[in-house]
Order: structure tokens, then C-alpha cells, then sequence
């Protein structure tokens, strides 16, 4: 290691510290069951008043906690990632400007100081998904800023509405639920999560560097979403809009399982995966499951960040391609890699004893014997069963015994600085699941199934494991028979299209038309131009008037007269 890279050993260290802290601070609040709320009043204005607060209780400690454990493992990684690049002083700075700002999200009670943290996420994301400074990866910051912008107009309206309170501090519940204002706030929690119908920016985002998705796909940016709507959900179940967040989370869920299933690029595989676990912690908030929601928010950082960093330790291996058609034999080549691999899959899938088990089985159970419709248990059993396909869709492709790339023996193991960076987030994601069940659900109570609803969750997973096994085997027969199912599935149901690619085409074929129709058409016909055309052609008339032989005697004769009685008087 170059001694350059100094900057990523001194912020892991500062990181790791701030993680232990926040995390002996949020055991203590949860068991002394209180809340610090600071507040600092900027000024006052009539009956309002700008304040900037902040809030320190056990939901915002440990989740703070956990967003420096990640980013502290993640600038160990970084030292192995981003070995060779020349500006990894600016890659460094931009990327604590987005923890940064996420922690400000986190501990923010008042919408105006949240404000601050939620566009200091979308800036700062910005700049990283850009950081290669390609075409494409600008295409995809721009899909994503932009995505997101409409989330930041929804925050400002509800900051706008919120002013009739006389404060904006919604952890005080000072505004009754409004169905307007929380209208807005459910826009910019489901734009900032990528929930349909914007889901086309999470898997363009994937141009950014391999540390930044493991940040971004985590515990950051599309978590973000999440976390608001777990701090305004009881103002999200009084307001009745909790029916419509269910059917679009389910929606979310089945098109992101299904689309991960025909995917082969690993790091969009593994993107889908986090927005169909996003689809599920916003499934879980709309039934009122917030704590559980937070839960599974909680234990899916830990593991999907381990999952992205070794999924840039596979592409690094693989001389840079994202295709897992190219890879196989990771367990010959790499064990090392192969087992923090498949073992972080395995939690992502649920696997019983793991992280992912504690929090996706304990949703799920609630939500099978919740009373839900037929619609909405049928897509969480088929959402449910996808997941555990793709996943070992992707073990499969990347463990199995025909080697598509290069000879194995070219192929080098995760080294000693991966291994510490992916330590803690590996142990975290075998363990950290039944830690934190004991910590954050010991109050909730039994859930009461019937053998068929206990089972039908396991049935369902055995079901598409198979079906996933039978997909790898008969891959090419299966892809030629489905050819249009699987354009539609890769095009995630053309939600890129409907996002950007039909707004430009609206626009460009409403301003043709109002060009042509307006600015061609009746205001140049009427306007300006068509005074100077008419002013033109009458001055014309007039002067071939003037030019006329009538016109000429009448002159001649009116100059007579006037000589005539010159000389008569």
C-alpha cells in the first residue's frame, strides 16, 4: 500500500471508532427507553420558526452505528478497489461528503434540516456515479439526479405545507395526517427508494465505482426513502395512502425478483436484489411493521455491502467483465472469495440461522397471516420464491465447473486487505441478524400460523431453487423459447423507456408541434410578422398608386389649378 492512501486508513479508523460509540449510545437508549432532542432556533417569523434540530434515540444511534461500520469497511476496501487511480484525494472527499450527509438524514427530527442531508445525498451521488466520466456513467448520473429531483420538489411542497403547524419538526407530531402533505413526503420516499414507477435509475446507477454501489445499495441513498417512512408512518397509516404504498412495494418486489432472474451483469443482479428488498421493507411499513421494517433495513446493510465488495473482488479476478457467463470455477480458483461470496448470498436469499432469515421470515409471517387480499399474498409468495432463484442463479454461474474466462491458475484469491475489510461485515452478516432480534423485536408478539401459511414460504423457495437449477441447465432452450418475455423482463416492464426516454420524446414532440403550430403558425401570422407582411404589402399598394398614369394627371391637373388662381388673384 502506497503511503498516499493514508486518507482511507485515517477515516477507517475514525469510522470504526464513531461506529463502536454510536452503537454503546444506541444499547443505552434502547434500554434506559429515552431520547435526547437538541434544538437550535436560527430565527422567528410571526407564528414560524427556523430551527435546525437534531434527535439521538436508539433507532438513529443504531443506525447510525451501522452507516459507519459499512463506510469504515468500505475505506479499507477502497485501499484495494481503487489502487492506481490519481485522484482518490477527490474520490475520498466526495465520498465522506455522502456518509456525511446521510448521518445529517439520520439524526434530523425537523424536514429543513433534513432538507440539508437529502440534497447533500443526491449532489454528492451525482458526482460519484460520474466519477469515470464516461458516457455512460453521465447518462446514468443524469437519470438519477434527475429521478430524484422529483423527490426533492415533493420534500420542498411538504416543507411549504407543513408551515400551517408553526413548526417542522414531524417527530413532535404537530400536523394532523393530511392527505395532500402526505402525498408529497410518500412521492419523495418513493423516488428516493426507486419504487415503481422510478425504478430506472437504481440499476443505471451501477456506472458508479464498486465501494460506492456497496455504500449507495446499503445503507445510504436508496435506504434513505426508507428510513423517512418509517419516521412519518403513523402519520402514513392515518392518512389511508398505505393501501397504495402496499400494492406498489409488491409490484416493486415481483418486477425486481423477476428481472434479476434473466439478468447477467452481477453488479445489476445484485442491484435488483436491493430493490426488491426495498419493495419489502416498504411492503412491511405499509401494514404499520415499521420496527421490523427498520429490522430488515438494518440487517440488509450488513449484508449486501459484504455482497457488493465481493462482487468487485469477482470482477477484478475476471480482468474487469461484469458478465457471469465469463466466470466459473471462483471455488477452484478463489475459496476465500468463493465462501464470504456464497455465504452473503445465502443470508440475501434468507438462508435459516443467517442475517437475512431473522428479518425477511419474521416480515413475511406477519404479512401471510396479516390478512392480506389473494393479489397481495400471491406476489410476496412469488416475490419471495424469485429471490431465492437469482440467488442461486448467480451461485450457480459463479461456482460452477466450466471456466468461461481465463485459466485458473491466472486467477488470484482475495488478499489480506480485502479479507480485513469484508471481516466484519461477514461476521456481521452470519450473526447480526440474531443480535439484533433480541435487541430490536423483543417486545412484539407471537405470530400464529396455520401448517399451510407456515409453509408456504419454504414450499415456494424449494420451488424456484428448483426452477433457478433448471434455468442454469437449460439455459439457451429456455432463453430462444422466451425471447419477448425476457426483452420485457430486461427492460424492467420498459420503466426506462416510460421515465426518460418517452418524457424527451413527449417534449421534443410538443415543442415541435407548438413551434410549428404557435411560433410558425398563428403568432407569426398574427404577430410581428405578419404587421411587417401586411404593413409591406399596403405600402406597396400605395406606391404602384403613386406610380399610376391617374395618379399622374390628377397632379398634373391639380398643379394647373393652383397656377391659374395664382394668376387670376
Amino acid at each position: 500500500m502506497s503511503m498516499n492512501y493514508g486518507v482511507y486508513v485515517v477515516w477507517c479508523s475514525v469510522l470504526g471508532l464513531f461506529s463502536v460509540v454510536t452503537g454503546f449510545s444506541a444499547a443505552c437508549f434502547l434500554s434506559m427507553d429515552t431520547s435526547l432532542f437538541i434544538e437550535w432556533e436560527i430565527f422567528v417569523s410571526s407564528s414560524s420558526t427556523v430551527v435546525f434540530s437534531l434527535i439521538y434515540d436508539w433507532m438513529s444511534m443504531s443506525f447510525l452505528s451501522t452507516v459507519g461500520l459499512i463506510s469504515s469497511s468500505i475505506m479499507a476496501y477502497c485501499i484495494y478497489y481503487m489502487d492506481g487511480d490519481k485522484s482518490f484525494h477527490r474520490f475520498s472527499l466526495i465520498l465522506l461528503l455522502f456518509v456525511f450527509s446521510m448521518m445529517i438524514l439520520i439524526i434530523s427530527p425537523n424536514l429543513v434540516s433534513l432538507l440539508l442531508g437529502w440534497d447533500g445525498l443526491g449532489l454528492s451521488s451525482y458526482a460519484l456515479i460520474i466519477y469515470y466520466q464516461s458516457e455512460s456513467s453521465c447518462n446514468a448520473g443524469m437519470v438519477t439526479v434527475l429521478s430524484n429531483r422529483l423527490g426533492d420538489v415533493g420534500l420542498l411542497m411538504g416543507i411549504g405545507l407543513w408551515a400551517s403547524a408553526g413548526s417542522w419538526n414531524f417527530s413532535l407530531s404537530l400536523q394532523s395526517a393530511n392527505l395532500v402533505l402526505m402525498g408529497f413526503i410518500l412521492l419523495a420516499g418513493l423516488t428516493k427508494s426507486a419504487q415503481i414507477p422510478f425504478s430506472a435509475w437504481l440499476p443505471a446507477a451501477m456506472a458508479a465505482p464498486t465501494p460506492v454501489s456497496a455504500l449507495v445499495h446499503s445503507s445510504t441513498l436508496v435506504t434513505a426513502g426508507v428510513y423517512l417512512m418509517i419516521r412519518f408512518n403513523s402519520m402514513l397509516q392515518e392518512s389511508g395512502l398505505n393501501s397504495f404504498l402496499l400494492v406498489i412495494a409488491v409490484s416493486t418486489m415481483f418486477m425486481a425478483g423477476l428481472g434479476a432472474n434473466f439478468e447477467s451483469d452481477v453488479k445489476k443482479v445484485i442491484a435488483l436484489s436491493t430493490l426488491s428488498q426495498l419493495g419489502l421493507m416498504m411492503m412491511s411499513l405499509s401494514v404499520g411493521l415499521s420496527e421490523l421494517a427498520f429490522f430488515h433495513l438494518m440487517t440488509h446493510a450488513l449484508f449486501k455491502s459484504s455482497l457488493f465488495m465481493c462482487a468487485g473482488c469477482v470482477i477484478h479476478t475476471g480482468g474487469g467483465s461484469q458478465d457471469t457467463r465469463n466466470y466459473g470455477g471462483l471455488g477452484f480458483s478463489s475459496p476465500l472469495l468463493s465462501v464470504l461470496f456464497n455465504c452473503t448470498n445465502m443470508a440475501l436469499c434468507g438462508f435459516p440461522c443467517l442475517a437475512g432469515f431473522y428479518s425477511k421470515d419474521l416480515i413475511l409471517e406477519m404479512m401471510v397471516g396479516g390478512g392480506l387480499s389473494w393479489f397481495c399474498e400471491v406476489m410476496i409468495v412469488l416475490a419471495t420464491g424469485l429471490t431465492v432463484s437469482y440467488s442461486l442463479r448467480m451461485m450457480y454461474m459463479l461456482n460452477s465447473e466450466e471456466v468461461q474466462g481465463s485459466s485458473v491458475s491466472n486467477v488470484e484469491d482475495a488478499g489480506s486487505g480485502v479479507a480485513k475489510a469484508v471481516t466484519v461485515l461477514f461476521v456481521m452478516s452470519l450473526v447480526g441478524g440474531f443480535f439484533l432480534s433480541w435487541a430490536l423485536i423483543y417486545g412484539n408478539k407471537a405470530v400464529l400460523l396455520c401448517s399451510l401459511d407456515k409453509g408456504l414460504v419454504g414450499l415456494a423457495s424449494l420451488m424456484f431453487g428448483v426452477g433457478a437449477v433448471f434455468l442454469c441447465f437449460k439455459s439457451e432452450k429456455f432463453v430462444v423459447s422466451l425471447s419477448m418475455f425476457q426483452a420485457l423482463v430486461f427492460s424492467m416492464w420498459y420503466l426506462p423507456m416510460l421515465t426518460t426516454k418517452m418524457n424527451v420524446f413527449v417534449s421534443m414532440k410538443t415543442g415541435g408541434l407548438s413551434l410549428k403550430g404557435l411560433d410558425l403558425g398563428w403568432y407569426e401570422f398574427y404577430g410581428a410578422q405578419g404587421a411587417r407582411g401586411a404593413g409591406l404589402k399596403w405600402g406597396g399598394l400605395l406606391q404602384l398608386g403613386q406610380k399610376s398614369i391617374l395618379v399622374s394627371s390628377y397632379l398634373m391637373g391639380f398643379s394647373l389649378l393652383v397656377l391659374v388662381s395664382l394668376l387670376m388673384f
